[in-house]
């Protein structure tokens, strides 16, 4: 598993706004914690949830279908959250982002953490 990978992540039960059900999801977190997670106790993955509804702006960047992401999604920038890795589907990766998309992402990142002015 490393970031910029997408996998499908077991969010598990929809609660009021956040996202539920098991869908694909990028790997944010960086590659040490990535490579080190069974030395560790905790071992939680920093991941940003992905939709099918396309919406476009500020925190959202949008991924076509290919490989094995099926169907062109939305990388939700303002959703991401820290899980269990177990709950990761980590047998199979769906597809990488390019160093253009992941640009975009880290990006939007730091528009939404408010590290830099829009």
């Amino acid at each position: 598993m490393k970031r910029a990978e997408i996998y499908l992540v077991n969010f598990g039960k929809k609660y009021n706004s956040e996202f539920g059900k098991i869908r694909p999801a990028l790997i944010i977190q960086n590659d040490i914690a990535n490579r080190n997670i069974d030395k560790v106790s905790f071992k939680g993955v920093t991941v940003i949830p992905m939709t099918t509804f396309i919406a476009g702006g500020d925190v959202r960047v949008k991924i076509g279908a290919r490989e094995n992401l099926e169907k062109e999604s939305e990388v939700c920038i303002n959703e991401m959250c820290t899980l269990e890795l177990s709950r990761i589907k980590i047998e199979k990766c769906l597809t990488v982002l390019t160093a253009s998309e992941m640009n975009e992402v880290n990006s939007k990142i730091l528009w939404h953490l408010g590290l830099v002015n829009n």
